[in-house]
């Protein structure tokens, strides 16, 4: 596909394991051997089917330019496979990595993730630059594209919201991202957001560039959360072992805990200083923060179910209610960010589920 003798470049937004609604999407986009996808990150964690992602991305691959870019989410895959009892791994399990595990185990529950696979983590670039674009995941620091050191601005790359989304700043060519869910594709002077939220029952969202055609489809199945399941059945879902800060508010007090193990349906927690504000009782409702300092802490809810004490100190058991990462869903209660919020994520004119935003094309299956 070319306009006026310009080869076309197909974005892809977040997928987060949604290997359905990618096969669809990609079903609608007129491709052809001179075709170029960008995929902005964010394959794995959340989502039922994040194994099955990277395989369709390996696949296209073989017939296609494919620049797939690393996301914050391959960033913490990558983190857990490092060290499985840290505490970034915990990050990684707080934040929907669960389900990833679960999509490479097999049916005695053991997880098996392959070299290629390994590999793919391993290589995916920060940032794409095209003759009209430049393409990362969350976004640019607010400098000359020349002066950008993927290196040093690794944290911003993938991470970065706040005053990019907000910035006028021109980097000279417009910054294709996803990263920060939004309820439509969002197309500024400066940038054009991508992340739809498919996995939060959104939808998965594509563009054309040049120009700004836009393709996409509505999430094809109700968000259920998707756990890696106990091998030996004893509880609904596998406790990781490892070592995960835990700071619980009680009313102003602040109480430091780590896990002994967890999951995300509950965990074990030992007290750090067992003589500082007292101590829990069973059915004790609890509100904190699990996760070391940095982007991706996870709030929760929960209640305990037992207290044990022994030479090591006061243990807690929790059963979680609630988790939800502190990697906000809202961008700001600032009315210039409206449409930059997955709140308004349901817009029932879209009956058909289809199609986002003018211009579009529903484009039929590639011919292939």
């Amino acid at each position: 596909m070319r306009y006026a003798g310009v080869s076309v470049i197909f974005a892809i937004g977040d997928v987060h394991g949604c290997v359905d609604e990618l096969r669809l999407l990609l079903n609608r986009l007129p491709r052809t051997s001179e075709t170029t996808l960008v995929f902005l990150g964010d394959y794995v964690d959340r989502g039922p089917a994040s194994r099955e992602v990277i395989d369709t991305i390996l696949e296209l691959q073989q017939r296609y330019k494919v620049v797939a870019l690393k996301g914050n989410h391959e960033v913490m895959f990558q983190n857990y496979l490092r060290d499985p009892e840290s505490a970034a791994a915990g990050a990684f399990i707080y934040n929907g990595g669960s389900a990833t595990l679960a999509s490479y185990a097999d049916a005695n529950g053991e997880v098996t993730i392959s070299e290629a696979h390994r590999k793919f983590l391993n290589t995916r670039p920060l940032i794409y630059e095209g003759e009209h674009n430049v393409f990362v995941h969350a976004g640019l620091p607010r400098i000359p594209l020349a002066e950008i050191d993927p290196r040093r601005d690794e944290a911003t790359l993938l991470w970065t919201r706040g005053r990019f989304l907000t910035t006028n700043y021109d980097w000279g060519k417009v910054v294709v991202h996803g990263h920060t869910p939004v309820a439509r594709v969002t197309l500024r002077p400066n940038r054009i957001n991508l992340d739809t939220g498919c996995v939060f029952d959104g939808r998965l969202s594509a563009i054309a560039l040049p120009g700004e055609t836009r393709f996409s489809v509505k999430r094809q199945h109700m968000p259920q959360r998707v756990v890696l399941r106990d091998p030996a059945g004893i509880r609904e879902a596998y406790r990781f072992t490892g070592t995960i800060p835990v700071r619980v508010r009680r009313g102003d007090q602040v109480m430091d805990f780590v896990t002994v193990d967890y999951s995300e349906l509950g965990m074990y927690l030992r007290a750090i200083d067992p003589t500082s504000n007292g101590r829990f009782h069973e059915g004790e409702r609890i509100e904190g923060i699990v996760g070391p300092d940095g982007p991706s802490p996870v709030a929760i809810v929960g209640i305990i179910v037992r207290e044990h004490v022994n030479d090591r100190g006061i243990h807690y058991g929790v059963k979680l209610l609630d988790s939800t990462p502190i990697d906000p869903l809202v961008v700001a209660a600032d009315p210039a960010l409206a449409d930059d919020s997955i709140v308004s994520m349901i817009d029932t004119s879209l009956a058909d589920g289809s199609i986002v935003d003018a211009p579009l094309v529903d484009a039929p299956p590639a011919d292939e």
